[in-house]
């Protein structure tokens, strides 16, 4: 299912935040280490390249249920959502680089709250999408993914770009899917994702920018708390119902 990756991707970057500021909707405007490794583990990263991990990556999402699903098939798939969203992206720095000029403006505490937050947020709106990835799905069934190689971006070779292609021929869909990634204690995090040149980051700043400018940063907090809440409380109701 490495078709999967796309509408995950797209769910995260254009789903997530359908605030609704004063009739506007955002969602339609569009993520030296501290200590040091050990030689086996330096000699893993230098291993494995940026493109494999986003290979690595797709194939992870081979073990995601779509169709009816049973209560634990459903908590498998929560499961892998926040496998994938902790260990393979790398939210602190979506969330630094989407807050721009606003991230030093907050304390520790704040920064470290507001990442809290927005992994929080990744994670129930993932599990939510469960019934569109499953719709979208349906085109997946002869597709190809093209892996285009990946190229640094830094002299350290601690930053990369790994260019992909989706084609599903039977839909007419031609899908640029691209990563930026940056290594992390010997492995290679995901922290923006450009869709047809739409940037995760890019959409989540215009987002949280315009949000700060208007109303403080604190009103941006509470929006995302609400949001966070709302969802949680409609996964519990959905719960209950069916139980």
């Amino acid at each position: 299912m490495k078709y999967l990756i796309v509408f995950f991707v797209l769910v995260l970057s254009f789903s997530l935040f359908a605030f609704d500021v004063k009739g506007e909707n955002l969602a339609a405007l569009a993520q030296e280490t501290a200590a040091k490794r050990s030689d086996a583990v330096k000699s893993s990263a230098l291993e494995k390249t940026p493109t494999k991990a986003i290979q690595e990556l797709d194939e992870m999402l081979d073990d995601f249920h779509i169709g009816k699903l049973t209560p634990k098939q459903e908590e498998e798939n929560r499961e892998l959502k926040r496998k994938i969203i902790h260990g393979t992206f790398d939210i602190r720095e979506l969330s630094k680089l989407s807050l721009a000029k606003h991230w030093n403006e907050i304390s520790i505490e704040e920064q470290n709250r507001f990442v809290k937050l927005l992994t929080d947020l990744l994670e129930e709106k993932a599990i939510f999408s469960k019934e569109q990835l499953a719709a979208k799905s349906k085109m997946a069934k002869k597709y190809k993914v093209i892996y285009k190689g990946h190229t640094f971006s830094d002299a350290k070779k601690q930053h990369s770009y790994v260019r992909t292609k989706v084609i599903v021929p039977s839909e007419n869909i031609d899908i640029t899917l691209n990563y930026k990634l940056k290594r992390q204690d010997g492995e290679w995090k995901i922290f923006d994702v450009i869709v047809d040149n739409a940037s995760l980051i890019e959409n989540y700043r215009y987002q949280f920018d315009s949000i700060i400018k208007k109303h403080g940063y604190p009103d941006l907090v509470r929006r995302m708390t609400e949001k966070l809440e709302e969802i949680r409380a409609k996964r519990r109701n959905t719960n209950s119902t069916e139980g």
